[in-house]
């Protein structure tokens, strides 16, 4: 294991996530052995740490915001998620959440690994200068993908009100519900992670259109629609559930379902650009980017 290889730091990470979801889910099943009451957050950190250096590593090598492929930007989310978690968790304390964030990170980290040709090492060609040629352009990308992080936090709570709200009409004792927080908490941390994620996401967005006004050329007409659509689809989702017309299981349907389109637009954004058969440039790698 190299500590100064990013694809190594993030495989141990995965395995960090591992750990602590593993444990995590002992705990729930009530097998309770004294020393290993902390292992879940503590994994959950050394998997944190792990993959902070990783992205680390390969933002030297790329010189920028590692997001140049599938893999770099499926990690970042999973590092904001990661990150949003463990911000969150000083104020909200909802028992089993840390468990499913791990169980995500560790099996869409897992997955970005291993499929084939999603970490093309686009920075080692001659040609290369940079992934953004502008720093507001990075900013907006940046901003966009931890938007996204918030975005899958959100997702992972609106599946544990379901599940709550499954158990509660059942009417049935079952052993994942008795540990999950009370469903009125969920809902209210799921508007909260709303909230800040449209945030984030309209933020990212006047940043975009503050380059994209100087240099159009740059952002096709297909990245800034699949963009504007995702944003008003979440913008509505806020109103709707800011003004009591939309909640409960409904609004995590709607939340879950979102996301489940916000991933998807990434790998269709990514395949449409990539049509074109153009000699690969510093200005082409940056129009590659879904996020400008």
């Amino acid at each position: 294991m190299n500590l100064n290889d990013p694809r190594d730091l993030l495989w141990m990470a995965c395995i960090c996530y591992g750990i602590s979801f593993a444990t995590g889910m002992l705990k729930t099943f009530r097998v309770e052995i004294q020393w290993f009451r902390n292992v879940p957050i503590l994994a959950i950190l050394c998997g944190f740490v792990a993959q902070t250096r990783a992205l680390y590593l390969r933002g030297l090598e790329v010189q920028g915001c590692p997001l140049g492929n599938t893999l770099e930007r499926t990690q970042f989310i999973l590092w904001s998620l990661i990150l949003a978690f463990l911000i969150l968790r000083f104020m909200w304390r909802l028992n089993l959440l840390g468990t499913f964030c791990a169980g995500l990170a560790m099996g869409a980290g897992f997955l970005s690994l291993s499929l084939p040709g999603s970490d093309s090492p686009y920075w080692t060609d001659p040609d290369y200068i940079r992934l953004f040629s502008d720093p507001w352009v990075e900013l907006h990308a940046s901003i966009a993908i931890f938007s996204y992080g918030l975005f899958s936090l959100l997702a992972i709570v609106s599946g544990m009100y379901l599940v709550q709200r499954n158990a509660l009409l059942s009417r049935k004792p079952r052993l994942i519900g008795s540990f999950l927080p009370p469903i009125h908490d969920l809902e209210h941390a799921g508007f909260r992670l709303l909230s800040v994620g449209v945030a984030f996401l309209t933020l990212s967005i006047v940043v975009g259109g503050m380059h994209w006004t100087r240099h159009p050329e740059f952002v096709t007409s297909t990245k800034l629609y699949v963009t504007l659509l995702l944003w008003l689809g979440y913008a509505i989702l806020f109103f709707m559930r800011m003004g009591n017309h939309l909640y409960g299981s409904k609004f995590a349907k709607v939340s879950i379902a979102l996301f489940c389109m916000a991933i998807i637009s990434l790998s269709f954004v990514n395949s449409k650009s990539k049509k074109p058969q153009i000699p690969v440039s510093a200005s082409s790698l940056v129009s590659l980017d879904p996020y400008k």
